[in-house]
């Protein structure tokens, strides 16, 4: 009777440790969704999850194009979402969550998708929802300072607003809760811009055409498939004309003159014979 008892004890033990601990993710455990989005049972300082407060820590989301922050999104464009933490205590690991999403509440479907995730960071489905979160304690380089970035991709069909939700826990990496882990949650609204102005909206795709570099700085190189001479226009995220120019390449590569864009994205159409192609290009 008493290796009965012991054995019970030891597995009841072993099940409280791994109901308690979060350091391969609560969406791929049994906490769920913490990032504030739905289906959220709590943030990571609730029950069943880690102890403190969240005033020990801070959390921000940061969306680039490129270079250039954005609150702004363009269907179907890649943009690198970037999580940073601070934390008072200076505690050496940390662990997240986060989350995109469309509609509000109860109704909340998931939009865009996360790629190139960092190592012992994956994706976990959680209420319809792709939540990307770490799979194991992740080590700040400096302790108190957390980062983790990945690339987003925004839907291909615009879905208007676009919400990102995230929970950062600072912890000190001893594989339970206590009082000197910290977490806190944030959110970020991204507004849906039009695929393309107006000017642009009507395009075929039969010209072969590259633009680099991209992210542009001072000069944009256009490379094609076939010499002649190409209409070339830009237009900002607004529809402004900055550019619009014949430029006849006998090569395979001509130059534009960028210098005076204002950093942001633009679409670049070129045009020939009828056919016309736009491009996505950043200015730094």
């Amino acid at each position: 009777m008493k290796k009965r008892i012991l054995l019970f004890t030891a597995v009841a033990s072993i099940i409280g440790i791994t109901l308690t601990s979060e350091s391969s993710g609560p969406a791929r455990n049994i906490a769920g969704n913490r990032t504030g989005a739905k289906g959220s049972s709590t943030t990571c300082g609730g029950s069943g999850c880690h102890g403190g407060t969240s005033t020990a820590t801070m959390v921000t989301i940061t969306v680039d194009s490129g270079t250039t922050a954005v609150t702004r999104y363009v269907p179907g464009h890649a943009y690198t979402v970037k999580i940073h933490g601070t934390n008072t205590n200076s505690n050496p690991k940390f662990g997240f969550e986060f989350a995109s999403v469309s509609g509000s509440g109860t109704s909340q479907v998931q939009a865009g998708a996360a790629s190139s995730l960092p190592t012992n960071v994956a994706i976990d489905a959680v209420s319809s929802l792709n939540i990307v979160e770490h799979h194991a304690a992740l080590t700040a380089p400096t302790a108190g300072i957390y980062d983790v970035s990945f690339t987003w991709t925004a839907p291909t069909t615009g879905v208007g607003d676009i919400t990102l939700y995230c929970t950062l826990n600072a912890v000190d990496g001893l594989g339970g809760p206590d009082a000197i882990d910290h977490s806190n949650n944030t959110s970020l609204v991204l507004t849906q811009e039009a695929a393309a102005p107006s000017a642009v909206a009507t395009i075929t795709n039969n010209i072969v055409v590259a633009a680099y570099p991209n992210p542009v700085t001072n000069t944009l190189h256009l490379e094609v498939a076939e010499a002649g001479t190409y209409s070339v226009a830009a237009y900002d995220l607004s529809g402004r004309s900055v550019a619009n120019e014949n430029i006849t390449i006998n090569g395979s590569a001509a130059s534009i003159n960028t210098a005076n864009w204002t950093p942001g994205m633009y679409f670049v159409e070129v045009t020939k014979d009828c056919n016309t192609k736009v491009l996505h290009v950043v200015k730094n």
